[in-house]
């Protein structure tokens, strides 16, 4: 999950680490309400991914951390091209506090709507065609977490990546609920 160029911001565990320090946290890539995402290493696999960090404050109530597990587990189970992947989740001590986290794959890519945008602004509306592809490539997407029996619930742009190469993938199901 990433943005090209990132905010510049390093956010509060930028230069931390979890997991015994197998991911290296790097730069903030975007903070919510509950939670921060920042682009890590995995030094054990030798490749970049992304982080997501329960805040604080959150992380010691349990029954935040509880949520924010079972977000992990459930996106899990979601395997689709269109679906950000997750790869590994647990909790941590970093700054003094307990921190609960999840790793998923990186999107080298920008959000949907700065796609959308700069499309209007260069040809005064995205192309039919690849507004068929986008929309087919996130309908996708929803009918596989739909089938698994879970409903995202924040489908926006902002929520939606957009590949280089043109891969759409589906993020942050983070207010999700089992159907």
């Amino acid at each position: 999950m990433s943005h090209d160029g990132g905010h510049g911001s390093q956010g509060r565990y930028a230069g931390g680490s979890v997991a015994g320090g197998r991911y290296q946290l790097r730069d903030l890539l975007g903070e919510g309400g509950m939670a921060s995402v920042y682009l890590a290493y995995d030094s054990a696999l030798d490749r970049q991914v992304a982080i997501k960090t329960l805040h604080t404050e959150l992380g010691r109530e349990q029954s935040f951390r509880e949520r924010f597990r079972r977000e992990a587990q459930a996106v899990a189970k979601l395997q689709h091209t269109n679906i950000v992947s997750v790869f590994d989740t647990g909790e941590d001590e970093l700054g003094g506090a307990l921190m609960p986290y999840i790793v998923m794959e990186y999107v080298e890519g920008q959000p949907l709507g700065s796609v959308l945008a700069a499309d209007i602004r260069s040809q005064g509306a995205m192309p039919a065609d690849k507004a068929l592809k986008v929309t087919s490539d996130v309908l996708a997407a929803l009918d596989t977490s739909h089938e698994m029996g879970l409903v995202h619930r924040d489908i926006k742009p902002g929520n939606v990546m957009v590949t280089k190469r043109g891969v759409v993938k589906v993020m942050d199901f983070g207010i999700a609920r089992a159907m």
